[in-house]
């Protein structure tokens, strides 16, 4: 099974969220499994060339579209390839709000598929990764013809690839793309929706998620779309590296620990809190790390701070995302003795957080999958999170009868409001102040199979389902 990997963020080369992880583990997967697995992506300048050991190939090319030339060099490590194009990828983040960013990851697309028969001569799956290698699925089926089944996995929806239609003459897709069932949308072109139209199998990142998406609610303009074509839609669950998040031998950690209930994991607390600056270690730890946004549940956050800073907790609060948000978390930090904000993200911290953290806050308003409830449980911290997307598929409600092996359990909540998750954050309280219940919880959840054999699995299942489109 040869399979070619595309993603626009691999870790540990490039990071913004969860895809990343996941285009690193999936393929190292796939590859246990025996498949031939070659993974491709943007070369930016914040990849640092020595450190990662990148080298450069004897492959370069051209790619001429609408009369400009991109000039392309590739580098590699290992089955990793990187295309290199100073003026299209050296720039100060990865998206960014950049103007350009259609034909960026239009030219990508190309690249991918002139290094992809460069490479072999042909392949038996293609995989592609949310809408920045999304056109690659209309190259491989209409402008290079290939053979070869495509795969798309929706890792966020509400990220589409929506650009003006002029952008069609700039990359020379062809007009009788720009319709309703292909790339048109609301007058624009729209790389997802032409990934969904031209790929064999679309891929939700969860089950709940793939129903999800094809309701008016969480469908983002394309639940209409979505219920034609769900023929070929389905939802897996993501998983996590193990070996990567792992808190035994998790380098990033001040005392490394294999049992959750161990010594070393309330050090670990003790440290974190030291270095914080906040006090009290005997008192249960609620911790958030991720994107500020909207999607992400942070109001809810932001508007119990002032209700929850009189009891006997701590809170520390890591991430960074919109203006808004940023500001706010900002003017949050130091303006409570018992909440510790961190703006931005570091690797080493957010180890430390989930190693020192009794209970994850995930409050989303919608997640597609999530992988930070999986990572916590690994290292024995209870997620409260929201009834949604792969929240709800990774997480019971710590009121069921009997605990299943197939989920982990947490506190699980409904409703996104202030009640609702103060109720939840009391829930977690009660819990805490049962020694053998929070005990109890905490060894079902480190026994939850979470990693992605079985995941890739299903996966090179789907590789050999049917025929090509």
């Amino acid at each position: 099974m040869r399979v070619l990997f595309v993603s626009s963020e691999i870790y540990p080369y490039a990071k913004t969220g969860g895809l990343a992880d996941v285009s690193s583990a999936l393929p190292k997967a796939l590859r246990e499994k025996g498949a031939e697995v070659v993974s491709i992506m943007p070369l930016y300048s914040s990849i640092e060339r020595k450190k990662h050991g990148l080298e450069k190939c004897a492959i370069s090319f051209d790619i001429v579209l609408n009369r400009h030339i991109y000039s392309c060099d590739v580098f590699c490590k290992g089955d990793t390839y990187f295309i290199a194009n100073t003026t299209l990828f050296e720039r100060d983040s990865l998206y960014g709000e950049y103007e350009d960013n259609g034909l960026r990851f239009g030219v990508f697309a190309y690249a991918v598929m002139e290094l992809a028969i460069r490479l072999k001569p042909s392949w038996d799956v293609i995989h592609l990764n949310d809408w920045q290698s999304a056109l690659v699925s209309y190259l491989a089926k209409v402008r290079y013809k290939l053979d070869t089944r495509v795969v798309l996995t929706i890792h966020n929806l509400a990220f589409q690839g929506i650009f003006p239609k002029e952008l069609m003459n700039d990359l020379e897709i062809g007009w009788d793309a720009f319709t309703l069932h292909r790339f048109e949308f609301y007058d624009q072109i729209n790389f997802l929706k032409g990934a969904i139209a031209y790929s064999d199998q679309v891929v939700a990142a969860s089950p709940r998620y793939a129903l999800e998406i094809q309701t008016p609610q969480y469908g983002c303009n394309l639940d209409s779309f979505l219920r034609d074509t769900s023929y070929k839609l389905r939802g897996i669950l993501n998983g996590i590296d193990t070996t990567e998040f792992n808190p035994a031998n998790d380098p990033y950690l001040f005392k490394s620990y294999s049992d959750v209930l161990s010594e070393n994991k309330q050090a670990n607390k003790i440290k974190l809190l030291e270095e914080l600056g906040l006090k009290y270690p005997q008192r249960p730890l609620f911790v958030f790390i991720g994107r500020f946004s909207w999607q992400k549940g942070v109001n809810v956050i932001l508007e119990t701070l002032p209700c929850v800073q009189a009891l006997e907790i701590n809170i520390v609060i890591l991430g960074s995302g919109e203006r808004y948000y940023n500001d706010s978390f900002a003017s949050v930090a130091g303006a409570y003795s018992n909440v510790a904000v961190r703006l931005g993200y570091d690797e080493r911290l957010a180890r430390m957080i989930y190693a020192a953290g009794d209970f994850l806050l995930m409050p989303s308003v919608y997640e597609p999958c999530g992988l930070n409830q999986m990572i916590a449980m690994t290292y024995g911290c209870i997620p409260i999170v929201r009834l949604t997307g792969g929240l709800a598929d990774s997480v019971a409600d710590l009121s069921d009868e009997a605990f299943s092996i197939e989920r982990g359990v947490g506190i699980v909540f409904e409703e996104l409001d202030r009640f609702s998750f103060l109720l939840a954050l009391s829930r977690a309280l009660a819990l805490f102040t049962n020694p053998k219940r929070f005990q109890a919880v905490i060894r079902h959840n480190q026994c939850v199979d979470n990693t992605w054999t079985t995941r890739a699995e299903i996966y090179f299942s789907l590789y050999q389902e049917g025929d090509t489109l």
